[in-house]
């Protein structure tokens, strides 16, 4: 009788857990689909140019560790609006600087609990291992490739990890990407523009 009841005790607990990370799931969804149209769909709407604010928002947010949003595509889309190509890299690294030191202190200041809650025990425990294993190679190429950055700042605050260090090798692995992305992007935006 007890293993039964401990079971089904087991059971709701996980049903539970369940249903709050897809609440949360859909509160970040909405949320996204928020900040998206309150910013780049009314200008869409309007006909008008996205403005550089659009940008600053949605990248921010993208860096947040429970919006994960692919912000990279903002980069080209920017680009192709008229931006210069390093005026868009410098506000991509800038910002995604500004969220992970949110990041870092929020998964610095949070109990390990609340954290594996939110993104899930498995994702949180595997890279809370990679940054004990491997540290400054796993903060370099989560930055520099588009992954998940802002989870691995979140366990970097958990760990206890140097602030400091973590921003800088952050740092490192984004003006690379954004150079790289902000470089080939303006060179294929015009090019396709004109074929099109």
């Amino acid at each position: 009788m007890n293993q039964r009841f401990e079971d089904l005790k087991t059971h709701l607990h996980d049903r539970i857990k369940i249903k709050k990370r897809t609440i949360l799931g859909l509160v970040s969804l909405g949320l996204v689909v928020f900040l998206i149209s309150a910013t780049l769909g009314k200008q869409v709407f309007q006909q008008a140019r996205p403005d550089l604010s659009s940008f600053i928002i949605l990248n921010f947010a993208g860096y947040i560790f429970f919006l994960l949003m692919p912000v990279e595509a903002l980069v080209p889309f920017f680009i192709a609006a008229g931006y210069p190509p390093l005026t868009i890299a410098i506000l991509a690294v800038a910002t995604a600087i500004a969220a992970q030191f949110f990041n870092y202190s929020f998964g610095y200041l949070m109990s390990s609990k609340i954290i594996s809650d939110l993104i899930g025990e498995k994702r949180y425990e595997k890279v809370k291992e990679r940054i004990k294993k491997y540290g400054d190679w796993t903060i370099f190429s989560f930055n520099l490739l588009p992954l998940s950055s802002p989870v691995i700042s979140v366990a970097a605050g958990m760990v206890r990890y140097k602030l400091w260090r973590l921003i800088a090798i952050s740092a490192i692995g984004l003006v690379l990407k954004y150079a790289i992305l902000a470089y080939f992007a303006g060179i294929i935006w015009p090019v396709a523009g004109e074929l099109l």
